[in-house]
């Protein structure tokens, strides 16, 4: 090949910045010229008024004093229009009019499918894992997923000396609508006392439970970790929960926020539970060593794929070995919750004076 392409698309993470710059600059040692595309498969499909908003030759300079930013300089942006044949086939005819030859995709499992799809059309495509979730069963973590935990950590541990001085529990939510790793490995990092996350089950009962024998045994302050898409594995009737306690009957049911779920661990434990939403700060910031390592190692190698003219292939990393599979094949088994790390953080939370 003489000529690639790459973009990122969906969710931004931090370290997207350095797999664009170790794609380019493999290419160009491997005499490969780049086009970078932006906010991902919109700038494929180019319906900008003015190209230079679509697309632009990307060079060693283009990628320069990037590979500390976070973000993307490429952009990011969903396109529902992509999961349409016809607008995947106008992408093809894009690429090709272009002279490209190959596409390096940088994002999670929806960007996944947009280079799975492009593939099967006969445009040769490298999937390179950017998404903090880590929820890419291929692989041990993705790009973005170690920042991510890092921000978490240093926030909770600020939260953490605040609930102390006000001898409080606090519920702070991190992302993961699908996928609990940053819930448990912030845990575990931070010394929560609890997590709740999407692939174990548990109850508002329990953990009320546990807040009240924390107090009970001393404990001035707890910290629950709470990833985004815990709801899903909740077994309590919050209906019934809110009907029993008056203080609660202002709760829909139909939205329950993690402020809610605070003010429900409250009335039952009988201890102060704030809540605290971390966001989109987790995304945001300079990406760590190891996130900038790996995107570095991984945008390589989805580059070298492209020069032996292999594609339909996901890149990622097992046991610290640099790793390709079939993009059909990124979510082969269930994501599952680490169970050694879940009983670790309850072995370390131990509640006694």
């Amino acid at each position: 090949m003489k000529r690639i392409g790459v973009l990122t698309s969906g969710g931004d993470a931090p370290g997207m910045n350095a797999a664009i710059r170790a794609v380019v600059r493999t290419a160009i040692q491997n005499e490969m010229s780049v086009v970078g595309f932006k906010r991902g498969y919109n700038g494929v499909l180019m319906r900008s008024k003015d190209e230079r908003d679509d697309f632009e030759m990307l060079t060693a300079r283009s990628v320069s004093d990037k590979i500390h930013r976070g973000g993307t300089f490429l952009m990011t942006a969903r396109c529902l229009d992509f999961m349409e044949e016809k607008y995947q086939k106008q992408a093809v005819s894009n690429l090709r009019m272009l002279g490209i030859e190959g596409l390096v995709c940088i994002g999670g499992d929806g960007t996944y499918k947009g280079a799975l799809a492009l593939n099967n059309l006969g445009m040769p495509t490298i999937g390179v894992p950017g998404t903090i979730d880590n929820d890419l069963a291929y692989t041990d973590y993705t790009i973005g997923f170690d920042t991510a935990l890092n921000t978490a950590c240093e926030c909770i541990n600020r939260i953490r000396e605040t609930s102390d001085s006000h001898e409080r529990a606090s519920l702070i939510t991190v992302m993961g609508r699908n996928c609990g790793d940053i819930a448990t490995h912030t845990a575990l990092a931070c010394g929560a006392e609890l997590f709740m996350i999407p692939e174990l089950p548990w109850s508002l009962e329990d953990i009320a439970e546990r807040v009240k024998w924390g107090v009970m045994r001393g404990k001035r302050s707890m910290i629950i970790v709470f990833a985004e898409g815990a709801l899903s594995s909740l077994t309590s009737d919050i209906a019934k929960i809110c009907a029993d306690n008056p203080k609660l009957n202002e709760i829909s049911v139909h939205h329950i926020t993690s402020s809610q779920i605070a003010q429900i661990i409250e009335e039952l434990s009988g201890h102060e539970t704030r809540a605290t939403v971390l966001g989109y700060i987790q995304r945001g910031g300079s990406p760590s060593a190891r996130d900038r390592i790996l995107a570095s190692r991984l945008g390589a190698h989805a580059v070298n794929l492209l020069k032996q003219d292999k594609g339909g292939l996901a890149v990622g990393v097992h046991n610290e070995s640099v790793i390709d599979v079939p993009l059909a094949n990124v979510q082969d088994g269930a994501h599952v919750a680490d169970l050694e790390l879940e009983k670790l953080i309850n072995v370390m939370a131990v509640m006694t004076h």
